[in-house]
């Protein structure tokens, strides 16, 4: 059964910002594209590169990521990275050959990015 998927990103982190209450605030981003049946080999892609045994490496060696935490169910994968800068999704995207536009991304330093892979 062929069906479609719907790819979520989320990257958020904190400020450096406390305000009078003691509050740290916090920011969040979020993108969400469907991938239809017959792009079902890039979310397979996408799946086995952040299930890997190790971080990915760039066109420059440099590691994608730095941690990654993964659970799933039988609707979905999702997966946790903490990243050097909000722009390593666009290189695990270009690996995975999902259509992301690069274009966007919020330049984020450290931020802790959410993949969420659910069939939909």
């Amino acid at each position: 059964m062929m069906c479609k998927y719907r790819l979520t990103v989320t990257i958020s982190n904190n400020t450096t910002c406390v305000d009078g209450g003691g509050w740290l605030v916090g920011m969040t981003w979020r993108k969400s594209v469907i991938l239809d049946p017959e792009d079902r080999a890039q979310a397979i892609a996408l799946r086995d590169l952040l299930n890997s045994s190790k971080p990915a490496v760039d066109e420059d060696g440099y590691l994608m990521w730095n941690r990654c935490y993964g659970m799933c169910n039988t609707q979905c994968w999702q997966w946790e990275l903490a990243c050097a800068h909000s722009t390593c999704i666009n290189q695990i995207m270009r690996r995975a050959d999902v259509d992301w536009a690069d274009a966007g991304v919020p330049d984020i330093d450290m931020p802790t990015i959410t993949i969420n892979l659910s069939i939909n």
